[in-house]
């Protein structure tokens, strides 16, 4: 709307500079017939505000201001050299006819380099635009790079490098924390006897349930497999810890339906514990595992919290 506006006001503009050009042209033959004495310096003077209107125009207008201003010169220049000079023999107006056609030349001038400006300005646009464009592009591919290292797509829970990356930040502002690891209970027998649609649905179903109830306040990622983990900041005492691993084993046990089949699962649970149980992620890991291992080869469905004695 506003673009329309300032066409309209510019069309409003030259009509007014056109106007302006033909009554100096009447000012300009008005002197010439009286024959004043000073007429060419009165032509002179005129010439130049002809030379300013016809710049406006251009300025105003760009095209429409170009063929205008062109016009109204070849114009005041012809009338001028045939009537007067040619015809009347008057050389008073030979300088306003050399303006008219110096003019003429500085218009051209003036439209060339604003169509070069123009073109110029469309091309660092273009070329910005493009650059955006580009990154934009490049950013969707950082993006997606960082979910598929970060992220497990199949349920979308964070995969182990983000949780060793998170470990690693909690190490490094020396922030305690409780690592839970965890891993289903004979979950090969599913997959063997079930298609293996059958086990991801299974493990997409639990993986819902696990970030639901870690929210914000904690974090949850897919192991590998049937192996998931939860990351407890703060300090816990072990029965914070037993309560936590109770709910948990709620949430696994709940019947899942797979392939119209209901299925009902436990697990197994590791428990480590920062600075106390590692002071590395891998270090801390491997604490995990072996504390994960015991609770397996202790008859499953239970928790082990990691101690030294574990590793004798």
């Amino acid at each position: 709307m506003k673009k329309e506006e300032n066409k309209v006001l510019n069309i409003v503009l030259l009509i007014v500079f056109i106007n302006i050009f033909l009554a100096l042209f009447g000012l300009q033959r008005m002197l010439t017939m009286r024959g004043a004495n000073s007429v060419m310096n009165w032509n002179g003077v005129i010439a130049q505000f002809q030379v300013l209107v016809s710049t406006a125009m251009v300025l105003t207008n760009r095209k429409r201001g170009f063929i205008a201003a062109v016009a109204v010169n070849l114009f005041n220049a012809s009338f001028l050299f045939f009537a007067q000079v040619v015809i009347a023999h008057q050389m008073g107006p030979m300088p306003a006819v050399i303006v008219s056609l110096v003019t003429i030349v500085l218009m051209i001038l003036i439209y060339g380099f604003m169509n070069r400006e123009e073109k110029s300005h469309a091309e660092l646009t273009d070329s910005y635009n493009q650059l955006i464009e580009q990154n934009r592009i490049m950013q969707e591919k950082d993006e997606a790079l960082t979910y598929l290292a970060y992220y497990d797509r199949h349920t979308g829970l964070p995969n182990r490098a983000y949780l060793m990356d998170k470990i690693a930040d909690q190490m490094e502002a020396n922030s305690p924390f409780v690592l839970i690891y965890m891993d289903a209970d004979n979950f090969k027998e599913i997959n063997n006897n079930f298609v293996r649609q059958v086990g991801d649905e299974l493990i997409k179903i639990y993986a819902e349930r696990l970030e639901k109830y870690c929210g914000d306040r904690l974090t949850c990622a897919l192991i590998e497999g049937d192996q998931f983990a939860v990351l407890m900041p703060g300090k816990y005492t072990e029965a914070d810890v037993l309560n936590t691993t109770a709910q948990l084993r709620n949430l696994f046990f709940e019947p899942a339906n797979a392939g119209g089949q209901q299925f009902q699962i436990t697990m197994s649970y590791g428990v480590v514990g920062y600075p106390n149980d590692g002071r590395t992620p891998d270090a801390l890991f491997v604490a995990a595992d072996t504390a994960l291992y015991n609770a397996k080869i202790g008859g499953k469905d239970r928790t082990v919290i990691f101690s030294q004695q574990s590793l004798n």
